[in-house]
């Protein structure tokens, strides 16, 4: 297992060189566009991820209530993203599922 380990942290060193030497052979002027370009690939990851993670909780809290419940919430979930589907933009999702974060005791 350790093994297994050092195996994928050496690959993730040698990526993240790989990254670095890529970086430094960018010409100076391109540096401000590529620095956006990571922001907004890290920012897009962390948003699929956290959103898989939101997706699993709903879905956890669906399978783990009694069948009234699971029901209701089904049918609330659907009319959720069938709303969200109809959005024009992901832009505009984007902005809808901020809200729903922020919102406190929110039950789907």
């Amino acid at each position: 297992m350790q093994n297994d380990q050092h195996i994928a942290e050496t690959s993730s060193n040698n990526f993240r060189n790989d990254l670095l030497l890529e970086i430094e052979k960018t010409p100076e002027r391109y540096i401000p566009e590529l620095l956006e370009i990571v922001r907004l690939f890290r920012q897009s990851v962390m948003l699929k991820q956290a959103s898989s993670q939101q997706w699993e909780n709903a879905i956890n809290q669906v399978n783990h209530s009694d069948v009234v419940k699971q029901q209701e919430r089904k049918s609330k979930i659907k009319h959720l993203f069938d709303s969200w589907n109809e959005l024009e933009t992901q832009e505009e999702q984007e902005e809808i599922l901020e809200v729903i974060k922020s919102m406190q005791d929110v039950s789907i």
